[in-house]
């Protein structure tokens, strides 16, 4: 009768052993799923400013994308002009382009609202600036003018993990 008593014992001792096994490794593989997961939906905003001179005309825009492979969820959006906080009614292309009083073809501003995203491989032009009389001196002398202003986006993935992309860090 002992015996059958440690045998008992020892099935049940092995069980225990098997199960908390089973209950630790299962643990470990949702964690790693889970980290996976995050990873997986990290977005990453970039930045990309073209300019180019043709026929006389001189063009600025001022790009940003997602090249992340997460949509990016828009917290804040904040313009800087030499560290001050530029008004959401600004027009920063025509700022730019009165600095050096030249002829405004086009110019647009485009400003994200909090909640807006960028899906993944979405491109966005924020500002964009086209003026008449493109000489050399004047295309950089609106690029100039242009590099005073900084750009802070606070934005999350779908897990909210925030993310910051400042133009000043670069």
């Amino acid at each position: 009768m002992f015996e059958n008593a440690v045998k008992v014992l020892n099935f049940v001792n092995w069980s225990l052993v098997v199960a908390t096994t089973a209950v630790v490794m299962s643990s470990w593989q949702m964690w790693a799923q889970r980290k996976h997961n995050r990873v997986s939906v990290t977005p990453h905003l970039s930045e990309h400013t073209h300019t180019s001179v043709n026929n006389g005309v001189i063009s600025l825009q001022f790009n940003i994308a997602n090249n992340g492979i997460g949509p990016a969820f828009i917290n804040s959006f904040t313009v800087l002009h030499n560290g001050k906080k530029v008004d959401k009614d600004t027009d920063v292309p025509q700022l730019v382009a009165g600095r050096s009083k030249v002829n405004i073809l086009h110019s647009s501003t485009h400003w994200l609202a909090k909640g807006a995203s960028l899906a993944v491989n979405e491109r966005l032009t924020l500002f964009s600036l086209d003026v008449g009389q493109g000489r050399e001196y004047l295309k950089q002398e609106l690029e100039t003018a242009f590099n005073e202003y900084d750009l802070v986006i606070e934005y999350s993935n779908a897990y909210k993990e925030r993310f910051v992309f400042d133009t000043r860090e670069d």
